[in-house]
């Protein structure tokens, strides 16, 4: 069954936090929050962003 583009922007922000460290990077410790406590506005432009990339055929 296919994704919506909020599960993949929610899987999206879980594992670019989780392996931002293996790559030298780390987020703001004030900005490091589970996909339940990022803001309404943050979380509605990562579903947007990823909708836009189902809509052109970039992800599936």
């Amino acid at each position: 069954m296919a994704k919506t583009a909020e599960e993949i922007a929610q899987q999206f922000h879980e594992a670019y936090e989780e392996l931002a460290p293996d790559h030298g990077y780390e987020t703001r410790e004030a900005s490091r929050k589970p996909w339940s406590e990022v803001p309404e506005q943050n979380k509605g432009l990562m579903i947007a962003v990823v909708g836009r990339l189902l809509d052109e055929g970039v992800i599936r």
